[in-house]
């Protein structure tokens, strides 16, 4: 699927009379030259950094500088933040050399503050600068983008929140977002209709860090989706939540909800104490048990050797899955713990510092095999790097 970040961002700009085109390189295949050659045509050039494309991000921005010296490069996403937290707040020479502004975490208000200027001034950094209320975004469109180049045929991602009401010890993504803020469910509707009507959009996947968060608000969402086309396909992750009622979870069936992505992590009370995740193991084991009795199907994520966890947490951990097959259609995903700049988690049980976390790893895969769960082979183990 198109990526939705710079979506946003080009949408917000060009709400605001600020020019702003979106090329995804990773679809569009080019070599270095003609990539280069198509961004030194712009004034400004804003890369969407993560760790799987960094190497790249500097490879294509050393060459733009090189060719167009004028052009003002920014640098934001992802890897930034972390760079950000791996370095104490300080960039490397590398980095800085090349990239004119620095932008860590939400872009959309330091994007238009730099490009509505008539001089844009190097060397800035913005951090955390973000919107009040997701009110002031506009209806996304993804221009430019021919969706029939994608792999996943008619799927969009769609975003209906931002933030996370939670605050997992392990979790990096909560360090990109500040708060908690949600947009109107009318303007995710208006877009789903949009893409419906004129690009032959077949199912909408919600990129939310946890959809339910807001339970009334997110109930009025399955309730617009009802109302407007009596259901539409969609998938999102969402929380383990013992204050949703069968009531609601049949409406999230009735509202087109075909897959779930749950953050279980681990089935030991102790483990997901130190993780903060705010249930306990026999709350998630009630929760799944009445996903189950409305036919809403989901995979469960786990974390194995997470910092303190014992032998015995591990275990527990895996008798608790083995007690609940029957209310878990998939293990979705399974890693051993690894260590993320800006978490305050000690990164000595990094999966690539302590021998545990790959030798649980390979027990808990061997374990859930053997019981016949279902499961992606490729997302098991996927953040390991090879």
């Amino acid at each position: 699927m198109p990526l939705l970040g710079p979506v946003c961002l080009s949408s917000y700009l060009n709400q605001r009379g600020i020019k702003a085109d979106f090329i995804d390189f990773n679809n569009q295949p080019s070599s270095l030259e003609e990539s280069v050659s198509r961004l030194a045509e712009y004034k400004v050039a804003g890369f969407t950094c993560f760790k799987s494309n960094f190497k790249n991000v500097l490879l294509v921005a050393n060459a733009l500088r090189k060719k167009q010296k004028s052009i003002k490069i920014i640098f934001g996403g992802p890897e930034i933040s972390r760079v950000f937290f791996l370095g104490k707040g300080k960039f490397s020479s590398e980095i800085t050399k090349l990239a004119d502004i620095l932008v860590m975490g939400e872009g959309e208000k330091p994007l238009f503050e730099i490009l509505s200027k008539k001089n844009i001034k190097s060397g800035l950094f913005f951090k955390n600068h973000q919107l009040e209320n997701l009110e002031e975004l506009p209806e996304f469109r993804y221009k430019g983008i021919d969706f029939n180049n994608y792999n996943s045929f008619g799927a969009i991602p769609f975003e209906f929140s931002r933030g996370c009401i939670r605050a997992c010890n392990f979790c990096a993504e909560r360090l990109l977002f500040k708060g908690y803020r949600i947009r109107p469910a009318e303007a995710v509707i208006n877009e789903i209709a949009f893409y419906r009507k004129y690009k032959g959009l077949k199912r909408a996947v919600f990129f939310d860090s946890m959809l339910n968060a807001d339970i009334r608000l997110f109930e009025k969402l399955c309730d617009a989706l009802i109302r407007q086309f009596g259901g539409f396909p969609w998938e999102a992750q969402i929380a383990i939540r013992p204050d949703m009622e069968i009531k609601l979870l049949k409406k999230m069936k009735s509202s087109g909800c075909y897959n779930l992505f749950i953050g279980l992590e681990s089935g030991s009370d102790n483990t997901l104490k130190k993780m903060r995740k705010g249930f306990t193991a026999r709350e998630a084991s009630n929760f799944f048990e009445k996903l189950s009795q409305t036919g809403l199907h989901f995979g469960v994520s786990m974390i194995v050797n997470y910092p303190g966890e014992t032998e015995e947490d591990f275990k527990e951990s895996l008798d608790f899955l083995i007690r609940n097959k029957e209310f878990i259609p998939k293990i979705e995903q399974v890693n051993p713990f690894a260590y993320y700049e800006g978490t305050n988690l000690s990164e000595n049980y990094d999966y690539r510092e302590d021998s545990n976390g790959i030798r649980r790893f390979e027990e808990f895969k061997s374990v859930i095999k053997k019981h016949g769960f279902k499961y992606t082979n490729a997302f098991l183990g996927n953040l390991i790097e090879k």
